[in-house]
């Protein structure tokens, strides 16, 4: 029987590797795989259709299913689906496995991020809003939908000072100004942008970076989940 944990580690280890997999040995690695090789390989469940198709196909197998609008919030484990429309006019949906919530956000690992409708692309670190979403779904666990929680090292506070710069590589990340979950955002950054930070703090599980803003106010963000002081999940580049 598989749990939650090995299909998050097994997507994770594709995410931190660059690697993807490719279910049905067309186009390459498309964002379907992913479900589609967890459904198949761990639970021999055989979905079928696009991306959009997928709850329709989880539902004949009498997996868990949810459809926005529900009051129901997903858990790590789930496999979302957002609608997608191609320059053909055609909505073939999108997908990806959740392995983390956090109000409206979910942090996802997805393949196809650039929507090569030919090759497909790795699987990566992504975020989505729950209120994008078409639903979700959840394969067959053996245990408990809640993800294993990693060997968090507590509320430290700043940890060294170190200059470096952050490049975002999830599609956003809030600014917060206390480093901790019970910070107040007054800022985010999204995909790609890039800041310089001087210290580094541990917090609620994550690693966070901190730099002084031009009003001269220091800022904190999340950089990454935190197990034994190191950043096992990266929300960035950083150099």
């Amino acid at each position: 029987m598989t749990t939650v944990n090995e299909v998050v580690s097994f997507a994770k280890d594709l995410a931190n590797r660059g690697q993807g997999v490719d279910y049905d040995g067309w186009y390459g690695n498309q964002c379907v795989d992913l479900p589609n090789w967890i459904c198949g390989k761990f639970f021999g469940k055989a979905l079928w259709g696009n991306a959009i198709d997928l709850l329709d196909s989880a539902e004949v197998h009498g997996l868990e299913v949810h459809r926005l609008p529900t009051s129901e919030r997903p858990r790590e484990g789930a496999i979302f689906v957002k609608s997608y429309w191609a320059n053909d006019g055609i909505n073939y949906g999108h997908t990806g496995l959740i392995i983390w919530v956090n109000g409206n956000t979910v942090q996802t690992i997805e393949q196809n991020l650039v929507g090569n409708l030919s090759v497909g692309g790795p699987a990566q670190y992504f975020s989505q809003q729950i209120s994008n979403l078409v639903g979700w779904f959840y394969p067959p666990y053996s245990d408990s939908t809640a993800v294993a929680t990693q060997a968090s090292s507590g509320n430290l506070g700043k940890v060294k000072d170190e200059q470096g710069t952050m490049t975002v590589k999830v599609s956003l990340l809030n600014v917060r100004d206390e480093p901790g979950l019970d910070g107040k955002v007054v800022a985010t950054y999204t995909y790609g942008e890039q800041f310089n930070y001087d210290s580094v703090y541990i917090a609620d599980g994550y690693i966070w970076v901190s730099y002084v803003s031009r009003s001269g106010v220091r800022r904190y963000v999340a950089a990454g989940e935190e197990s034994n002081r190191r950043n096992v999940v990266p929300y960035g580049t950083f150099k």
